[in-house]
């Protein structure tokens, strides 16, 4: 994926959509340190042991940016899209807290723990996801990502010591989940952005601007989203087309009958109130090959706005896309 052109709001524009659970889940860690914290562990989304009650906390929807200090101290509930130092310390708040880090569409997420104080005899747990989650709903979701479920968790405290591994996520976000209710206890972190060679899956940051998708002839399943209503429109296609094996001399155009084609592989436009992919609705599913834009346009009115591409490996799958907010009077209901 290659970032073309963006720009529009900022990220307390993604804040303010945050619903009202944060939820910390469990890898697969010690039994020590699960008997400590009173969790239990997870093999998936269901159950989720943790979530966020202080209903002020949690409305995040009128909050329009989150800052840290000049010393990079940060609060319970903060996004951050810049490298360098960030620091919590509790003030005896005993709800679960969320970081939520994110970088270009093209970049990778590093995570170092420069301190840690968190005790678990005391029912305090830090926890690195790999992706986001939100209202217990995951990014990517886990069909989507590489990674299998339990290992995108990683859970510690205190009595393990400082983490010494940077924790590297698989796409542009990634966040903390932390509890640490005693007073002046917490961490301290760096945060990093890396170039990602081969970007599959991403949240687009800003409300506007153009995203190539490519599978690199991989067989996996790409996805972007976009946390606004917005309408897209598919500048280029070439999915399900071109192979290593096939030489393509004129556009074939696009259409929707992609299970016909081989491999089955297709871009599907998605939108729903969440991040969950697999419950929202199917707003079109494409492929083929075409450089038109005016042939495949949607608006999509709901607050979560995706494209996905779902590739067998058999072909080099690329779709360029742009996104824009929708006129008023071309919103649907969602």
């Amino acid at each position: 994926m290659k970032l073309v052109h963006c720009f529009g709001s900022t990220f307390g524009v993604v804040l303010g959509m945050l619903q009202s659970y944060v939820v910390l889940s469990l890898p697969h860690q010690a039994a020590k340190l699960q008997q400590l914290t009173g969790l239990h562990q997870l093999t998936g989304l269901s159950s989720l042991p943790l979530q966020i009650t202080d209903q002020e906390n949690a409305d995040l929807r009128s909050l329009r940016r989150t800052k840290r200090s000049t010393e990079g101290h940060i609060g319970c509930m903060h996004m951050e899209s810049m490298p360098g130092e960030l620091q919590y310390v509790s003030d005896g708040n005993p709800a679960v807290c969320g970081l939520y880090l994110i970088g270009q569409p093209d970049q990778i997420v590093e995570v170092t723990f420069e301190n840690l104080n968190v005790n678990c005899q005391t029912g305090g747990a830090v926890a690195f996801f790999d992706g986001w989650e939100l209202s217990q709903e995951l990014f990517p979701s886990e069909i989507d990502h590489p990674v299998p479920f339990p290992e995108r968790y990683q859970m510690f405290c205190s009595e393990q010591g400082i983490p010494k591994k940077v924790f590297v996520s698989s796409q542009n976000v990634a966040m903390l989940h932390y509890k640490v209710p005693e007073v002046g206890e917490g961490f301290k972190i760096t945060v990093d952005f890396k170039h990602n060679p081969q970007p599959c899956n991403a949240v687009g940051m800003f409300e506007e601007g153009v995203l190539t998708m490519k599978n690199y002839g991989q067989r996996r399943n790409c996805t972007v989203s976009i946390i606004f209503p917005e309408q897209i429109n598919l500048v280029n296609v070439d999915v399900g087309v071109t192979s290593d094996n096939s030489v393509v001399e004129a556009e074939v155009g696009i259409t929707d009958q992609c299970m016909n084609f081989a491999g089955g592989d297709y871009i599907q436009i998605l939108n729903g109130n969440g991040l969950d992919t697999t419950i929202m609705r199917t707003r079109g599913i494409l492929c083929g090959m075409d450089s038109n834009e005016d042939k495949a346009k949607f608006v999509l009115g709901c607050p979560h706005s995706v494209v996905r591409m779902v590739s067998s490996g058999e072909f080099h799958n690329t779709v360029t896309f742009m996104y824009t907010p929708p006129h008023e009077t071309a919103l649907t209901t969602c």
